[in-house]
């Protein structure tokens, strides 16, 4: 549509009006996108706690102008900061891209105009090269996307030049059929309406084909993003083709009306649903449709409200310059009023500082430099006690499972044990490659540090093994089960006792945020008040498939805490007795894992019934 419009002001004046393009641009695209910002700040102030809501606020600035792409692809990721993952304008990156591309995109098309004048003589058409030129383009941001989706995945999937070939493709398919390409070769009078319809048809299939295959394990964009994006062309060469120039089923007056409202349906569906999980309604079906009707309800009233009249109204009379420096007052003072209202959000008080010191309450491991994550895998053991300790316990894991951590030097105390910690965060203790979205690439990392731990375990033969990690790694049933048994087959070898820790349910939404926004001022809480019921299913299969691994091994032991964690199978983020249970949405708080000492203990002794090992090494009760 943009290529179209802009290669017409090309062929009627050999020139293209930038003014009057960008002013389009911002009266299109800046009201819609100000309200938006506006009414999801001050809704994040109202119901999220402060430390949630300075969080998911965080690319508020860079979203304003439209540059929350760059913002994304090069802020460091920390692995504790899940809100990373519910910014609440994440999806704000890819209009950053749209926009930077169509900053650039009318200089390249009258540089290719000029280019093809030049050829071909002052006084001809210019737009013959424009086909070869598009096409060099697009193959050149293809290149650059495939590369970087191997070795720079994050700037493969926010930046610009990695996503200009899907622009291109669309610049294309209308020279092809609208253009002057398809008017010079009689494209449009070549096609039958059946050909039509299977054009229309083959586009529908990749589009619908690739919402149902591509998931969050795949390297996107890269190869994959191929699929929805010739499946789009050609849904768009069909509309273009049809001999009524219609688009079949897709002209029905309800796709129209919702295509009409995609620009406010893009903006708020995200809004929507982030506050939605934040408040604990992610995963269930009827607050989930809830927010469907929700985000097409407030897009409506944008649309009507915000977008036409500032689109087609009386303000969209006003001149280009006008348009362009009264849209960057409005962008300067947005900047600036959401700094100063970030800062104004609370850093201290009871309630944040409660909620900060909730999410600090880790094991001490993650204060001595245990966890190198993805950053490299080399083995780097952590080791508490004496050299001299006649026995020595072994704790692998990734951060779900040595959230457990505490509960070791208690059963295995000093000076008789030695206490060894390998670790990696989100590294599964499943021998299977796999694909890390965080980092957008199979998690290489992972696969080499946990090979080189088996073999450093060969050497070191310790007494006692606990393992454990999450449980929501994305294995089937039979990765679960060979995958751990190739495992376990390891460390049964070099370890005399072997215990696995399941991975623990995950809650659905931040535990100190729900409880800092549900405390009283006199610090009381209704413990029903962060609890989701039935969360125990989620880790259920995955359990059983653990235990199918384990049966084959008789030193092994399934050690299962999570009935201690979400008692008859409800998660909530305070306990029973007013323990704060998780520090996120997933991650145990160490004071919560030191009052199941005495449990964990009295479960390894029924486990494994071996006096000597609990009379000449842990605590006896």
């Amino acid at each position: 549509l943009i290529t179209g419009l802009l290669l017409l002001e090309l062929n009627q004046s050999g020139r293209i009006a930038f003014m009057r393009f960008y002013a389009r641009r911002l009266k299109r695209l800046l009201p819609a996108l100000i309200f938006m910002l506006s009414v999801s700040s001050g809704l994040a102030v109202w119901l999220l706690s402060g430390v949630e809501a300075r969080a998911q606020l965080s690319s508020s600035p860079f979203a304003v102008t439209w540059t929350s792409n760059l913002y994304f692809a090069f802020t460091t990721i920390d692995y504790f900061d899940e809100f990373a993952n519910r910014d609440l304008f994440l999806h704000t990156w890819s209009l950053g891209v749209e926009e930077q591309f169509y900053l650039l995109w009318p200089v390249v098309l009258l540089m290719l105009f000029w280019v093809g004048r030049l050829r071909h003589g002052v006084n001809q058409c210019g737009v013959g090269l424009m086909l070869p030129g598009l096409g060099i383009v697009f193959i050149a941001s293809l290149v650059l996307s495939l590369y970087w989706t191997e070795y720079k995945p994050l700037a493969a999937f926010y930046l610009m030049p990695s996503r200009i070939w899907q622009f291109s493709l669309g610049a294309i398919v209308y020279l092809m059929f609208r253009g002057h390409f398809s008017d010079r070769y009689g494209l449009m009078q070549n096609f039958s309406k059946i050909f039509t319809y299977v054009t229309l048809g083959a586009g529908l299939t990749l589009i619908v084909g690739s919402a149902i295959v591509l998931n969050r394990d795949l390297a996107y964009p890269g190869f994959w993003a191929l699929v929805p994006s010739f499946g789009t062309a050609l849904v768009i060469a069909a509309g273009h083709i049809s001999p009524k120039g219609q688009g079949g089923p897709l002209a029905h007056p309800c796709l129209v009306w919702l295509g009409d409202r995609s620009y406010s349906l893009y903006l708020w569906h995200w809004p929507v649903f982030t506050l939605g999980f934040s408040m604990g309604f992610e995963g269930q079906i009827f607050p989930t449709i809830g927010m469907v009707l929700l985000s097409m309800l407030v897009a409506a009233m944008s649309f009507r409200l915000i977008e036409i009249p500032y689109w087609k109204g009386r303000w969209s009379h006003a001149k280009p310059l006008h348009i362009i420096l009264v849209s960057f007052l409005v962008m300067a003072t947005a900047v600036l009023a959401i700094y100063h209202g970030l800062r104004q959000l609370p850093q201290s008080g009871t309630t944040t500082d409660l909620s900060n010191q909730w999410r600090m309450d880790m094991p001490v491991i993650y204060r001595t430099s245990c966890d190198a994550w993805y950053a490299n895998a080399r083995v780097e053991p952590c080791v508490f006690g004496k050299e001299t300790a006649r026995k020595t316990v072994v704790f692998l894991g990734d951060s779900v499972g040595l959230q457990w951590y505490s509960v070791v030097p208690a059963i295995f105390p000093e000076p008789l044990w030695r206490i060894i910690v390998l670790t990696k965060s989100s590294c599964a203790m499943v021998d299977e490659d796999y694909f890390y979205p965080r980092i957008g690439k199979i998690y290489q990392v992972c696969t080499d540090w946990r090979n080189a731990v088996l073999d450093e375990l060969d050497t070191l033969k310790p007494d006692v093994l606990l393992i454990g990690s999450a449980s929501s790694y994305d294995f089937s049933e039979n990765q679960w089960v060979e995958g751990s048994s190739r495992v376990f087959e390891r460390l049964s070898k070099s370890a005399k006792t072997v215990f696995v820790i399941p991975g623990t349910p995950t809650l659905g939404f931040d535990g100190p945020g729900c409880v800092a926004r549900n405390l009283s001022a006199e610090g009381q809480i209704d413990s029903k008040a962060c609890l989701v019921r039935d969360r125990i299913k989620q880790v259920k299969q995955v359990t059983k498939f653990l235990g199918m691994a384990i049966s084959r091994f008789p030193d092994v032991y399934m050690l299962d805490l999570n009935d201690l964690v979400c008692p008859g199978g409800n998660c909530s983020a305070i306990s029973a007795e007013g323990l704060i249970v998780f520090r996120d949405s997933r991650h145990l708080t160490d004071t919560f894992v030191r009052a199941q000492v005495p449990f964990v203990r009295d479960r390894m002794e029924r486990l494994y019934k071996d006096p000597e090992l609990w009379n000449n090494g842990a605590i006896i009760h």
